[in-house]
C-alpha cells in the first residue's frame, strides 16, 4: 500500500511540475503569431487578435482569444470577413515537445461571418494558395469564371482543423449582383476536417427566417472540390416545415452534378406562409406533400427524371427538363393519375352566393386592362394526362392535354378526353406577343349522353338523348369587356332520339285544341307540365351565330 501511495505521489508531483513548466514555457503571444501565420498562409488573409489572450493548463491546455478578426476580400462591403467574440484553441500536450504547433480543437463563440459576391462576380470565400498556368487553362475545364484561371491545390498543402465547434452568432450571405441578402443565425455546428484529403463532416442546427433546421452533411473530399475534381456530397436538412435529403456527386463545379433529391413535409400552406405567401384553402387541401427525383444538371440544363410527387391524396409521376436560359425553357411530361380537383376548388357556398348575385343583378364585365406579358418570360412544352378527372360534379375519363408556350403565344390543345359515353377534343390559342391580344378557340364533343353531362355541369336535367356540341370562337382585346364585345364565331349542337323532360308538348297541343273546341273537361294543364311527362324527339338541333 505504501508503494502505491508513493508512486501516486510521484505521479501527482510530476503532473504539477509539468503544468508549472508548461505555464512558464508557453507564450500565448507566440502561439497567436503561429496561428496568425498559419491562417495567413492558408487563406491569404490577415488574422488579428484585438484583445488579450488567456492561457489555461488545467484540465486541458487551451488558449482563449477575444475579438478575433479575419480580413475580408479587397473592396468588400466591410473590412472583416469574420468577427469572433471568443476563439478557444485546444492544444495537445504532446505538441509542446514536438517543436511544431498542432491544434486539436477550435471552439468559436458568437461569430459574425460575411459571405459576399461583389458586383464583378468575385467572391470573398475564395482563398489562397492557388496556382494557375495558361497551359493548364487550355487543357482542362477547371476554370474560375471570375478570373479565367485554373484553380489547383498544391500537393504539399493541407489543412487539419481537427474538431471545430461553432456556438451562436450569425452568417450573412450577400449577393451584390442580385441585391439579395440572407441571414442565418443561432449557429450550433460541429465540423470535422482531419485533412483536406479526407471527408469533411458537418452537423448541428441553424435558424433561418425564424425556423430551426437540423443539418447533417458530408463532403468527400474538400481537396477534390478545390481542384474541381468530381466529389460526393450528402446533405440532410430537417425542420418542422420540411425534410430535404440529397445524395449525389458534383462532377464539375457550377457545370455538372447528379444525384437523388427528396423533399417532404406535412403542410404546403405552412411552408408558403413561412415564405410570406399565404394560401387560403380548405382544411383537407394543400397539406402533406412529398417529392423524389433523380437530378442531373449539366451546362444550363436541369433534368428531373423518375419524378414522383404526392399532394394529399393525389399522386403524380413524370419527368421535367428546365433549360436555364432567357427566357426559361421547360419541357415536361406528367401523368396526374386520378385527379380529384374538388378539395382545391372554392366552397360550394361561395359559388352559390356568386350565382345568386348573378341571377339577381345584371352581369358587368370588367374593363380593367389585362397584362399577359408574363407569357413571354417562359417557353414551355407540357404534356399532361390523367386517367380520371373530377371537378365538382363533372366526371371525365382518360384525358390528354398539351400546352405549348413560345414567344408569348400559348397553345392549349385538349388532344382527347373521354366522358359521358362520348369523346372530345379542342384547342385554345392566346397570342400575347402584341396588342390587342387575340384568342381563338374550337371544341368538339361527340356521342355524348346529354342528361348526365348537363346535370353534372350546370344542374339541368330536362334534356335526354345522344348528341354533339361544337364551337369555333375568336375574340381580341385587352380586358374582359373587350373580349365579350369582340366575340365572333358559332356554336352548334344536335341531339337525336331524345326527349325533353317535364313537359308534354303533344298533350299541351291537345289541351289547346280542346280549349278552342270548348271541351274544358278534357283540359289538364297540371299533368301536361308534370315531371313525369316528356316530349320525345327524333332530332333537336340549334346554331348560334355571334358577330362582333
Amino acid at each position: 500500500m505504501r508503494i502505491f501511495l508513493k508512486s501516486l505521489s510521484v505521479i501527482v508531483i510530476m503532473l504539477v511540475l509539468l503544468v508549472v513548466a508548461a505555464s512558464q514555457l508557453i507564450s500565448p503571444q507566440d502561439i497567436i503569431e503561429q496561428v496568425s501565420s498559419q491562417v495567413e498562409q492558408t487563406t491569404g488573409r490577415t488574422f488579428t487578435v484585438n484583445d488579450e489572450a488567456n492561457l489555461k493548463v488545467f484540465p486541458s491546455l487551451l488558449i482563449e482569444l477575444h475579438d478575433v478578426r479575419l480580413a475580408n476580400i479587397e473592396n468588400g462591403s466591410r473590412s472583416d470577413m469574420a468577427r469572433i467574440s471568443e476563439l478557444v484553441i485546444h492544444i495537445p500536450w504532446l505538441s509542446l515537445f514536438s517543436g511544431e504547433l498542432t491544434i486539436d480543437k477550435f471552439v468559436i463563440n458568437n461569430p459574425d461571418i460575411l459571405l459576399e459576391k461583389r458586383v464583378d462576380g468575385k467572391v470573398n470565400w475564395q482563398f489562397l494558395p492557388l496556382t494557375s498556368t495558361n497551359k493548364e487553362a487550355k487543357n482542362t475545364a477547371n476554370i474560375d469564371v471570375a478570373n479565367s484561371t485554373v484553380m489547383t491545390l498544391p500537393e504539399a498543402f493541407d489543412v487539419s482543423l481537427g474538431q471545430v465547434e461553432i456556438n451562436g452568432g450569425k452568417l450573412t450571405i450577400i449577393d451584390h449582383q442580385s441585391k439579395d441578402t440572407k441571414v442565418i443565425d443561432q449557429l450550433n455546428l460541429a465540423v470535422m476536417l482531419p485533412s483536406l484529403r479526407e471527408d469533411l463532416n458537418l452537423s448541428g442546427n441553424i435558424r433561418y427566417m425564424e425556423h430551426v433546421f437540423e443539418l447533417e452533411s458530408t463532403v468527400t473530399t474538400p481537396a477534390k472540390a478545390i481542384n474541381n475534381q468530381p466529389f460526393s456530397i450528402n446533405l440532410s436538412l430537417t425542420s418542422k416545415l420540411a425534410t430535404l435529403n440529397y445524395e449525389g456527386k458534383v462532377l464539375r463545379q457550377r457545370k455538372e452534378l447528379n444525384g437523388m433529391l427528396s423533399l417532404s413535409g406535412d403542410s404546403v400552406k405552412q411552408l408558403l406562409r413561412w415564405q410570406k405567401l399565404p394560401l387560403e384553402a380548405k382544411d383537407e387541401a394543400f397539406n402533406q406533400f412529398s417529392l423524389t427525383t433523380q437530378v442531373h444538371f449539366v451546362g444550363s440544363k436541369l433534368s428531373l427524371d423518375e419524378l414522383q410527387m404526392k399532394l394529399d391524396a393525389l399522386a403524380f409521376n413524370g419527368s421535367t427538363t428546365i433549360d436555364l436560359t432567357t427566357p426559361l425553357n421547360i419541357t415536361s411530361t406528367i401523368d396526374l393519375g386520378i385527379l380529384n380537383l374538388n378539395p382545391y376548388l372554392p366552397a360550394e357556398t361561395t359559388v352559390a352566393s356568386q350565382k345568386k348575385q348573378t341571377d339577381s343583378q345584371p352581369l358587368v364585365w370588367d374593363n380593367t386592362a389585362l397584362d399577359l406579358s408574363a407569357l413571354a418570360a417562359l417557353n414551355a412544352e407540357l404534356s399532361i394526362q390523367s386517367s380520371q378527372l373530377f371537378a365538382r360534379e363533372v366526371k371525365l375519363g382518360k384525358n390528354a392535354i398539351k400546352v405549348t408556350l413560345q414567344n408569348g403565344i400559348a397553345n392549349i390543345a385538349l388532344k382527347s378526353f373521354q366522358g359521358y359515353e362520348g369523346e372530345g377534343s379542342g384547342s385554345i390559342k392566346v397570342n400575347a406577343n402584341k396588342k390587342p391580344y387575340i384568342i381563338n378557340s374550337q371544341f368538339q364533343l361527340t356521342n355524348i349522353n346529354a342528361e348526365p353531362l348537363l346535370t353534372d355541369a350546370i344542374g339541368f336535367d330536362k334534356l335526354m338523348g345522344k348528341g354533339q356540341l361544337a364551337w369555333e370562337l375568336t375574340t381580341q382585346g385587352l380586358s374582359q369587356r373587350d373580349f365579350i364585345d369582340a366575340l365572333d364565331g358559332s356554336i352548334d349542337f344536335s341531339f337525336i332520339d331524345g326527349a325533353i323532360k317535364g313537359v308534354n308538348l303533344a298533350a299541351i297541343a291537345k289541351s289547346a285544341s280542346n280549349i278552342v273546341a270548348g271541351n274544358l273537361a278534357a283540359v289538364n294543364l297540371d299533368s301536361n307540365f308534370s315531371n313525369a311527362e316528356k316530349t320525345d324527339f327524333a332530332e333537336l338541333t340549334g346554331k348560334f351565330e355571334l358577330n362582333k
